[in-house]
């Protein structure tokens, strides 16, 4: 069983997509925001990360950004209702881009994807 951080500051679609995805046998650990979402790639080194761009405390890119300066190798799923190409530039490294809203199929795809790449 694929173990998955899932960091999402709304709480509904930390509920849905967490949902959706433990249904498809993962198992979910969800974070509400950047900071938590940090300390938890950093104890528990989950398998995969999915995370928002725009959070509190932390957005997704300066938590991925941390992430791998300490060491976490894992893949990383960016989501966000901002456009890829209008981030600010970054050195994040993130594996797969999802634009918001994402349908369950199209987040089951990209998790294959990265899935065959591990």
């Amino acid at each position: 069983m694929l173990r998955i951080l899932l960091v999402e500051d709304d709480p509904d679609v930390a509920q849905v997509t967490s949902g959706m995805l433990e249904y498809c046998d993962y198992h979910v650990t969800v974070a509400s925001n950047g900071r938590y979402g940090l300390d938890l790639i950093l104890q528990e080194q989950p398998e995969l990360v999915i995370t928002d761009f725009m959070m509190p405390m932390m957005s997704g890119l300066e938590m991925i950004e941390q992430a791998r300066e300490a060491g976490y190798a894992g893949p990383i799923i960016l989501c966000s209702a901002v456009p890829e190409s209008q981030f600010p530039p970054h050195r994040a490294r993130y594996d797969l881009y999802l634009q918001k809203p994402y349908g369950a199929s199209a987040l089951l795809s990209a998790l294959e994807n990265l899935r065959t790449r591990m």
